[in-house]
């Protein structure tokens, strides 16, 4: 047509990305004017960019999200790295992969393969969320229940290769058969360390892939949860229908893939009891008073699961819902068809429940017996966790901002304005100590530690009956 609207990385995750640079028109009589490209009619069209490094200091989180273009490795994806024309996100697109100038010390793997030349014909949206990741890793492959996985590793951790194989093997193989559905013909994950020694991890799906990103010191067992999250999500929401409104029902589309997540896990063998019912009470201490969608969503799915087993004699719970939100996604994904779908199970005074507590944000009473027989709810006083200081800003700031007078950050020596180098925080958990390496001043750097306790609350805490858990744990799984 001579003209074409293009789509340059700018913002992913909420980090602004500045690593395209150098965008140029190759193919002659072509202009790129902004975000248009005008060209002649009828002609190939080509461009040409450069992907760099985009920031400076160590590598934390959230730098994940920045296209990783390191001497070591490289780890982009369609969201930080490529230019390309506006398209919506189902249109059939074919894309050719050519990598054959990557050093011959290089391995390869993304979501379409691990040849040099790789070819994806399908939606758009497919590339969009594609992962490429290529550099000096280990590279092995094992299988998920019946279909191939790769495992690209990278660095020293207190964990050997094949336990990661095994945990992630277990860990997608359980969503998988909690679906009844194992269609997927490759899948790829990538581990790499942040330079925090201890307390970071994230991790993201992408297509027929998972990337996760680990502090060097930590246990596996911790990001398995966070693993369960992303493949989950290819059903909820990924096949439960079209999203007129993704904000509208976030409590479902995150909370109840973040209930699911742990608790299969825990089914899985994988989550000892004690510490699956310490994440159910940590997201207990945090609501109310928070809105937020993972942990309010989490506890209103441990309600209705418990409610749906009581109310139909446990003929069924709240994994029918699942699957008939599944069944039926011919119907768009509201609210309201949420709602009604889990009403089919519930008795009249809880199909009542339900939508207060969605529409209203009614009080979430879970049940004493909401997390099987080896566990009872009871009412604790405890602290909030209180880091006494705006985190999230100092983080940001790489600086102490927003010490409250009187708070356990204050009395432990935090003061706005100290230099902050690195941090190890346990969200939510009170009862360990929150550690910083601040430099004053004077330009010395030292090390505050504090437990952040804040005011007391009355909440709902689930406990271990100790002697059947004891005498037999494996008979003490959740249902």
């Amino acid at each position: 047509k001579g003209t074409e609207e293009i789509e340059a990385p700018t913002e992913w995750a909420g980090e602004a990305l500045h690593g395209i640079i150098n965008l140029r028109a190759i193919s002659k009589g072509t202009v790129i004017d902004g975000s248009t490209v005008r060209y002649r009619p009828n002609r190939p069209v080509v461009l040409a960019y450069d992907v760099v490094k985009d920031w400076t200091g160590p590598f934390n989180h959230p730098l994940q999200f920045h296209g990783v273009v390191l001497p070591e490795y490289i780890e982009i994806n369609g969201d930080n790295a490529l230019v390309h024309p506006k398209l919506e996100d189902a249109v059939p697109v074919t894309v050719n992969f050519d990598w054959k100038k990557i050093p011959d010390n290089w391995v390869l793997a993304t979501s379409f393969g691990t040849s040099s030349c790789q070819t994806y014909r399908g939606r758009w949206q497919e590339v969009q969320h594609a992962l490429f990741t290529a550099g000096q890793f280990r590279m092995h492959h094992f299988q998920i229940v019946a279909k191939p996985a790769l495992l690209a590793i990278r660095g020293e951790w207190k964990f050997t290769d094949e336990e990661v194989m095994s945990a992630v093997a277990k860990t997608v193989s359980a969503v998988r058969e909690f679906w009844h559905d194992d269609n997927f013909p490759y899948f790829l994950i990538t581990l790499k360390q942040y330079e925090h020694e201890q307390g970071s991890g994230d991790g993201s799906a992408l297509t027929n892939a998972f990337w996760m990103y680990m502090s060097r010191l930590d246990s596996l067992s911790a990001y398995l949860p966070v693993l369960a999250h992303e493949a989950f999500h290819a059903w909820n929401p990924g096949r439960m229908g079209d999203v007129p409104d993704c904000k509208k029902i976030e409590w479902f589309r995150e909370g109840f893939t973040e209930y699911y997540a742990y608790l299969l896990v825990h089914r899985a063998g994988l989550m000892a009891l004690p510490e699956y019912l310490n994440g159910i009470n940590r997201d207990l201490r945090t609501y109310p008073p928070t809105t937020d969608p993972y942990h309010r969503g989490r506890l209103i799915a441990l309600w209705l699961d418990a409610r749906i087993r009581k109310d139909s004699n446990h003929k069924s719970s709240l994994d029918n819902v699942m699957y008939d939100m599944v069944h039926e996604a011919d119907e768009p994904l509201r609210e309201a068809r949420i709602l009604e779908t889990a009403a089919r199970y519930l008795a009249p005074d809880s199909r009542i429940q339900i939508s207060q507590i969605v529409k209203e944000g009614a009080e979430i009473a879970p049940g004493d017996d909401a997390l099987g027989a080896c566990a009872h709810a009871s009412m604790d006083d405890l602290p909030t966790f209180d880091l006494g200081f705006d985190f999230a800003a100092s983080t940001n700031a790489k600086k102490v901002v927003g010490v409250r007078p009187d708070s356990p950050a204050s009395k432990a020596g935090l003061r706005d304005g100290q230099g902050l180098l690195g941090w190890s925080v346990h969200n939510n958990e009170p009862d360990k100590a929150a550690k910083f390496t601040i430099q004053t001043d004077d330009g010395e750097k030292t090390k505050i530690e504090y437990y952040p306790k804040g005011k007391t609350i009355t909440v709902p805490q689930y406990h271990i009956y100790q002697q059947a858990y004891v005498s037999n744990p494996a008979t003490c799984r959740v249902p």
